[in-house]
């Protein structure tokens, strides 16, 4: 009976012991869902960059860029930003500890192309009065002649897409579900020989594209799936992307990009490109007053086989 007793003691006392005992808060940790590379924002927006923190008691938040401290709530509105890229350090302390996160923001001008709304009934528009589309300072050419449609060139900008060409609208549409992130319109590039259709900075300035995202039009998709040969391991379709100085000469590139490839020796590495494709430019290009692009492919050379020579330009992106 005494050791029943002593034994309900012992509990009661450990009961009241941890009762009694404070509660151990763990340490901040910040958590981010960050595009690697950094956050992509587009100068014409406003942009709320939310970090989460867990064990988020009694903080203090500091933003840093430099050493030196801008900013001291626990988000930060970015906004109105020259073109760049900001490196910020983020960091928050409680009683139990602290945590720190780098955070890098690219300030982009993008073109998305969705503030175009001046398509024609198939839902396109090749025909600009000036002789190119204007968006921001970037201009895109179309040489559109009135008396044969059909022979058109340059850049048309499109809301159409499709994985079929059962009608004229093939020709402006993108091989897939959409424009490049879900989004609406693009642009779409039609190559004629011995036309340069360069897109232009009209402010006089030379700039740094860092990338742009690019697909297969609808009907050069269906012409090369119906007309390459998989096993004979040659055909090709290859977009070549040039950097010019203010004159038109060359200063860098190319930059090659494989639109559809059928030389590799294995089946399963063997594609036609059917989904948007960022293209990195930064680098290899660097300060440039216009964009050059040229197509060409296997069947160059074949006269009775044409390919249609178009691919889809979508979020070009300039960061200086």
């Amino acid at each position: 009976m005494t050791k029943n007793i002593f034994i309900t003691a012992v509990l009661m006392l450990s009961v009241l012991a941890c009762q009694n005992e404070e509660k151990v808060i763990p340490a901040p940790e910040i958590y981010l869902q960050m595009p690697e590379g950094g956050f992509n924002f587009d100068t014409d927006s406003v942009e709320i960059i939310e970090p989460k923190i867990t064990y988020d008691i009694n903080s203090v938040y500091a933003w840093f860029e430099n050493n030196e401290q801008f900013h001291d709530e626990k988000d930060y509105t970015f906004e109105n930003k020259p073109l760049g890229t900001y490196n910020y350090m983020f960091t928050v302390l409680t009683d139990s500890g602290d945590d720190t996160m780098n955070i890098t923001v690219h300030s982009l001008d993008i073109n998305t192309f969705e503030e175009f709304d001046n398509f024609n009934d198939n839902g396109y528009f090749n025909n600009p009065s000036e002789g190119y589309h204007q968006f921001k300072y970037i201009q895109y050419p179309c040489i559109f002649n009135e008396a044969a449609p059909d022979e058109w060139s340059g850049f048309a900008i499109s809301e159409n897409a499709s994985t079929s060409d059962s009608s004229t609208k093939g020709e402006f549409s993108v091989y897939g579900k959409s424009a490049a992130d879900d989004s609406d319109n693009f642009t779409i590039f039609k190559q004629v020989d011995n036309i340069s259709n360069n897109i232009k900075f009209d402010d006089g300035q030379s700039h740094v594209v860092k990338s742009i995202s690019v697909n297969n039009c609808v009907r050069s998709y269906l012409y090369m799936q119906n007309g390459f040969n998989k096993k004979e391991g040659k055909d090709y379709f290859q977009l070549n992307i040039y950097g010019l100085d203010e004159a038109g000469a060359v200063i860098s590139g190319p930059v090659e990009v494989l639109l559809a490839d059928y030389r590799p020796e294995l089946t399963a590495d063997k594609f036609i490109r059917d989904e948007w494709y960022k293209v990195e430019l930064e680098e290899e290009l660097g300060s440039i007053h216009q964009l050059a692009f040229s197509l060409s492919s296997s069947r160059d050379d074949e006269a009775d086989f044409e390919l249609p020579m178009y691919f889809c330009l979508d979020n070009l992106q300039i960061i200086e």
